[in-house]
């Protein structure tokens, strides 16, 4: 692309892109500042309460010593003017025909402990006949890999009732032993300690499991021609690789069975006669999803600065050769286009983790490339937020490749970044080209490919949002919460451990889910004061200017403090959005963040909720059509409810108000998924996980059937095992009118068939009762 010279408009621009970025500056650190407050609120209550408690032990224990001394007074009196009296006790004591009782003494209660009981939102039976106490051993000491497979595992172990203790290998002694009940082990090398370890756990007949998430335990492999990053270290040989591979194979032979992250691994394992060998993935845990995703919002209210960033998130200098698939791709593209920059890292600012020297093709283009320093896991969302397209080449066909997990593929996704990645069977099965990603099988395929996301931000957007919606579930720590319940119930005896193993073995066939269906739409109306909320709610709207005021005003008055507002307008005729927009504009200070969308054209119910569960970014998002009202504690209520069991969605009861005078109550009876069969009983005002939402495709977008959307997503959260709570309260108010889609379009006679057909086809266990209309 030919130099221009700039222009004053270019100027103007880019001092708004300045102050853009220091707005977005100023309220990242207010909403640090925020988190921080907030959190020394609540350390100081709980000390407040400590301080309230001991105070008042004290004072039990102080007024029962106070009876006791006056209780001896008395006693003593009549002797004290007599010591003879004295003399005589003091004797009887001396040489006492029988033992005195005394009074016991008041027993305090104990200091409840400053730090939270472990919650389990997944809890083993009662009957639980499995180990109960799981040790997590890391032969690597304070590397990613350590967070991934011990701390994260750990921490999925944990939610379902399980003890779990985290330790570095060498600090690990005999007290350790003897508490756990299963040993896992990660990428420890056989030594005298590792072996004295496996010896004690043998001995007292506790499982031992073998985790590993690379292969790096076949000595046969430790060559350069398939490990190229031996070769770049100046302590590593191909003998002491081997050395090491061979250490790591000893402790796998003296295992009972196997954690990894793909099926190449797991194949890998099984040839070497560790069985079963079980796929665990890699996950991001929550706080890695909140900071990609603020990272993602904060890029998106800074607006585009016209560069285009593709990024090579590599960690460690292993990856020259695969870097050299697309190095000459990458050369032509910075030589080509002006806007274009190439992101790569180093290690403390010093150490380059990709040697350009041995890609000539890149000499001269040192002002194209943007040098980053390495971050820590925990901040390496937000580094990757920064660029437009992610890269992962890996030599397709080498074995040590085939076996990378896809951890570079939901990092990404979590900034709402897309990526394009060779085709490994990992990225294989996760990756559907041209939908959540890209996949490039040779140079001109990366050419082609990097050159139409280069001139396509929309393409861009749609690849990053779907990978986004696929990973929340398949890489999230609610379903590594369900695999490792499953795991430690497979452990143990009789009918439960039996159809544990059932849904291992059924799990690992499992793909990606596919993401759900999201119209395009545009933003009316953005605020973002970049805080952390737990709740969004989402309104929908078409042509209901005359009521959606009362629905905005239900939304302000919620008792939850900091809470998001996501507004779509389904293509409206009436003066809805000028309604909404200035009711927005006068509410920025209410809300964390609003959203006002409207689609690009009419996409009925089921597409207007999906763009509006694509816009949160909150766990949690309370559904509310624009024609209903929330009660003021509905969000809190319901959130409480929700987050307490990680269930996938939670719902009140619902009372009626205006026409026909009915006043009957909706959403009365508590969640059986069995009931369902018959037909709904569950209003569409309910609160929704985002991540149980994603797992089963959202909301589904068919307008010629539309209208039991919010049925067919209970339907599908039922046949996943989800969890729905219902709390009996009510929250939430159900505007009969004429006028409204349940009357108008649903329930009548020549739309509600097709309504009935597409539900009976997607969920076949149905036995609707009441086919035909009727409406309220």
């Amino acid at each position: 692309m030919p130099q221009r010279t700039p222009s004053p408009t270019d100027n103007i621009e880019e001092k708004n892109q300045h102050l853009r970025k220091t707005l977005a500056d100023a309220y990242a650190a207010l909403s640090a500042a925020k988190e921080t407050i907030d959190q020394l609120k609540g350390e100081n209550n709980l000390l407040l309460d400590r301080i309230q408690q001991s105070n008042q032990i004290f004072s039990d224990l102080n007024q029962t010593v106070e009876q006791y001394r006056h209780g001896f007074d008395d006693s003593l009196r009549p002797f004290l003017p007599h010591p003879s009296r004295l003399r005589r006790v003091w004797r009887a004591l001396r040489y006492p025909p029988l033992t005195p009782a005394f009074p016991p003494l008041p027993v305090a209660s104990a200091l409840p402990t400053p730090a939270k009981l472990a919650y389990s939102p997944n809890p083993l039976p009662t009957r639980y006949s499995g180990p109960k106490r799981f040790l997590f051993v890391a032969g690597e000491l304070g590397t990613t890999g350590q967070i991934y497979r011990c701390q994260r595992m750990s921490k999925a172990f944990a939610a379902c009732g399980i003890e779990t203790r985290v330790l570095e290998c060498p600090v690990v002694g005999p007290d350790d032993v003897d508490w756990a009940d299963v040993l896992v082990i990660w990428r420890a090398r056989i030594s005298d300690h590792v072996a004295t370890m496996l010896r004690l756990f043998r001995e007292q007949n506790k499982p031992i499991i073998f985790d590993i998430d690379d292969l790096v335990f076949k000595p046969d492999l430790a060559k350069i021609e398939i490990i190229d990053g031996i070769r770049h270290s100046a302590t590593v040989t191909e003998e002491t690789t081997r050395q090491i591979f061979t250490d790591i194979h000893k402790t796998a032979e003296q295992c009972d069975m196997a954690f990894t992250t793909t099926v190449e691994l797991v194949d890998q394992l099984l040839r070497i006669g560790l069985k079963p060998a079980l796929v665990l993935p890699n996950t991001f845990d929550t706080e890695t999803l909140k900071r990609g995703r603020l990272a993602a919002r904060r890029k998106t209210l800074t607006g585009p600065d016209s560069t285009i960033r593709i990024g090579y998130a590599a960690g460690s200098r292993t990856h020259q050769r695969d870097f050299k698939m697309v190095s000459h791709v990458l050369a032509d593209l910075l030589k080509q286009d002006d806007r274009v920059r190439l992101v790569l890292f180093t290690l403390n600012n010093t150490l380059p983790l990709l040697l350009v020297e041995e890609f000539p093709e890149l000499a001269g283009l040192e002002d194209k490339i943007e040098w980053r320093t390495f971050v820590p896991l925990e901040d390496l969302p937000t580094e990757m937020a920064r660029f437009d397209i992610s890269i992962v080449p890996l030599e397709a066909g080498n074995i040590f490749c085939e076996a990378k997990s896809e951890i570079k593929f939901f990092e990404a996704a979590l900034g709402n970044v897309c990526s394009i990645a060779s085709p490994t069977g990992p990225f294989k099965r996760i990756i559907r080209h041209g939908e959540n990603g890209m996949l490039a099988a040779t140079e001109q395929d990366w050419r082609d490919h990097l050159t139409l996301l280069i001139g396509s931000p929309e393409l861009r957007k749609k690849l990053a949002q779907n990978a986004f919606h696929e990973a929340l579930w398949f890489f999230g720590p609610q379903r590594l919460s369900l695999l490792t319940r499953d795991v430690a119930l497979s452990m143990g005896t009789g009918l439960d451990a039996a159809q544990a193993s059932a849904r291992l073995l059924k799990a690992s066939t499992a793909t990606m889910p596919v993401a759900p269906l999201v119209p395009d739409s545009i933003i009316l109306f953005l605020h973002d004061a970049l805080g952390q909320a737990d709740v969004s709610v989402v309104i929908t709207s078409y042509n209901y200017g005359h009521f959606i005021l009362e629905a905005l005003e239900s939304v302000a008055a919620q008792t939850i403090e900091t809470l998001d507002l996501i507004i779509v307008d389904d293509g409206s005729e009436d003066d809805s959005l000028l309604v909404i927009t200035e009711w927005c504009d006068r509410h920025t200070r209410r809300f964390n963040r609003i959203v006002l969308l409207q689609s690009a054209t009419n996409q009925g119910l089921g597409g207007a909720r999906n763009i509006g569960m694509a816009a949160t970014e909150t766990p949690y998002a309370m559904q509310l059509d624009a024609d209903n009202r929330l009660c003021p504690q509905a969000c809190e209520r319901l959130f409480t409810a929700i987050h307490a069991q990680q269930a996938a969605f939670s719902y009140p009861i619902i009372e009626q108000f205006g026409a026909n005078g009915h006043n009957d109550a909706l959403g009365a009876n508590t969640f059986s998924p069995l009931a369902l069969m018959p037909g709904n009983y569950i209003d569409a005002m309910a609160m929704v996980a985002k991540w149980a939402w994603a797992a089963v495709g959202g909301y589904y977008v068919q307008r010629d059937a539309m209208g039991w959307e919010d049925f067919d997503l209970w339907c599908a959260f039922s046949e996943h095992g989800f969890i729905g709570i219902h709390v009996p309260e009510v929250l939430a108010e159900y505007r009969r009118h004429d006028s409204s889609m349940t009357n108008g379009v649903t329930e009548t006679t020549d739309h509600k068939p097709r309504v009935v057909a597409l539900l009976e086809k997607r969920h076949s266990w149905l036995r609707l009762t009441t086919p035909d209309a009727a409406p309220r």
